[in-house]
């Protein structure tokens, strides 16, 4: 199941629209433009907070292996999905990921 959310991410990133970053996500979600967001296992309470109003995906890896998952040679504690492309990022649920990746 894990490589499914991974693929899936990948997906997202190539034929949808997404926005990278806790503070550009809580923007998204303030506005009305984020149709879900993908939040890291270490991700801040704080931010987990002011994701009111989506759906929220807890990915089960930290915010290296989110950014490893994203194909980013970075770290990624928040990425909000604006358009979900091809993904089919919509129909996943945070409970279908509860093995660590």
């Amino acid at each position: 199941m894990e490589s499914d959310i991974n693929k899936v991410l990948r997906n997202v990133l190539t034929t949808g629209k997404v926005v990278i970053g806790t503070r550009q996500a809580i923007d998204a979600v303030k506005n009305g433009k984020a149709q879900v967001v993908v939040l890291s296992s270490n991700c801040l309470p704080e931010t987990v907070n002011e994701m009111k109003g989506v759906p929220v995906i807890n990915y089960p890896g930290t915010g290296v292996d989110l950014g490893v998952a994203c194909g980013k040679p970075f770290a990624i504690a928040t990425l909000a999905v604006l358009e979900p492309g091809d993904s089919g990022i919509l129909s996943l649920r945070s409970t279908d990921f509860d093995e660590p990746v």
